[in-house]
């Protein structure tokens, strides 16, 4: 058996990262691709992933320029994978492998965990979807899932490694931190998303400013790009103290651990942080996924509606580290890690060739 699998961004890699070592064990074959963005070829060096770079992010502001670089990767990939005739393939949200796998025949799972991205294409020419079951089915349902594809899946997508996580007091001397002085991580918006809201670049003005004021921290800017870095320090003045704009990859997960704060314009960070126990901000303005609000509702994420608020915010060292229970695992590495074997073994055995089950 052998499964592809592409990972489109940087998320995408401590996530699959556990199911493809698993996969290796039990000798089911993966063909890994890596789009070049966002830190994600980085981080799959990183974490010892093999893996072929197909394609990059080129940052296209306009619809019919998205969809024409979706194209040219999906056709880059589709040239690339046919060679290696992977029986099924899986991602999180790569909407160029769907293309590519439907061209080829190959069928494809899909998952995603935001309910107001856009999923048609997924829910479309996906043979299965999986989503978190917090999301509302008739919410997926509006975007034309059809339900017989459908399966949801327990706790939250960051939960398949977060509770595998040992800090890492390296990162501290990486990057020369003083841990005995205020430590803020700050990961700005994604201005090129489809569901960005222009409100998120005025909440990150705000919060850049107040955050200039905090003479004692050390503010550490995560970008997710080397452009939106360029424009970070040119437009933000990021270039003198408290600031410090990362050029490279770096062990986001321990330096998140190590922060007295955490702010991000949206998604996994967020939730990797809430998850910890850090002291965690939000700053996306767009419309809110179910998971960010059932964090929020139970305390562990903090909500920044409007500019004024950062103001209110008072910042001091923890006395001691965030804790949580690595023996409290939830069940959803498991639940995705089965129903991945199980297509690829419903697939193979639909070509006629034996399957152990």
């Amino acid at each position: 058996m052998k499964i592809w699998i592409d990972l489109d961004n940087s998320p995408h890699v401590l996530f699959f990262k556990p199911i493809i070592e698993r996969l290796e064990r039990e000798q089911i074959e993966t063909v890994l691709t890596v789009r070049c963005f966002s830190q994600t070829e980085e981080l799959a060096a990183r974490h010892g992933l093999r893996y072929c770079v197909i394609g990059r992010h080129s940052n296209p502001l306009h619809f019919t320029t998205r969809v024409a670089a979706t194209l040219h990767r999906a056709g880059q990939l589709a040239k690339f994978v046919r060679q290696h005739q992977p029986d099924v393939a899986v991602s999180h949200g790569s909407r160029a492998l769907v293309l590519a796998a439907w061209t080829l025949g190959i069928p494809s799972m899909t998952l995603y965990d935001y309910e107001f991205v856009s999923a048609r294409i997924f829910n479309k020419l996906s043979k299965r979807v999986l989503a978190p079951k917090i999301i509302a089915q008739d919410r997926l349902a509006a975007q034309g899932l059809d339900p017989r594809k459908f399966t949801s899946y327990p706790g939250l997508k960051e939960e398949t490694y977060i509770y595998d996580f040992h800090p890492d007091p390296a990162i501290l001397q990486e990057l020369g931190l003083d841990p005995n002085r205020l430590i803020i991580t700050v990961r700005p918006q994604a201005n090129w998303a489809h569901y960005h809201d222009p409100q998120s670049e005025t909440l990150f003005r705000a919060l850049i400013e107040r955050l200039r004021r905090q003479r004692d921290a050390q503010v550490i800017i995560v970008p997710r790009t080397q452009s939106q870095r360029a424009e970070l320090v040119a437009q933000y003045h990021l270039a003198e103290a408290p600031f410090k704009v990362l050029e490279r990859a770096v062990d986001g997960l321990s330096l998140m651990w190590y922060s007295d704060a955490v702010f991000s314009g949206g998604g996994t960070m967020v939730r990797e942080a809430a998850l910890l126990g850090v002291n965690v901000y939000s700053t996306f303005a767009g419309k809110l996924g179910a998971g960010d609000q059932q964090l929020a509702s139970e305390g562990k994420l903090k909500l920044v509606l409007e500019p004024g608020a950062f103001g209110q915010i008072v910042f001091s060292k923890r006395k001691a580290s965030p804790q949580f229970k690595p023996d409290e695992r939830s069940k959803t590495r498991e639940f995705i890690y089965r129903q991945i074997v199980d297509f690829v073994k419903a697939h193979v055995s639909e070509a006629g060739v034996p399957v152990a089950v």
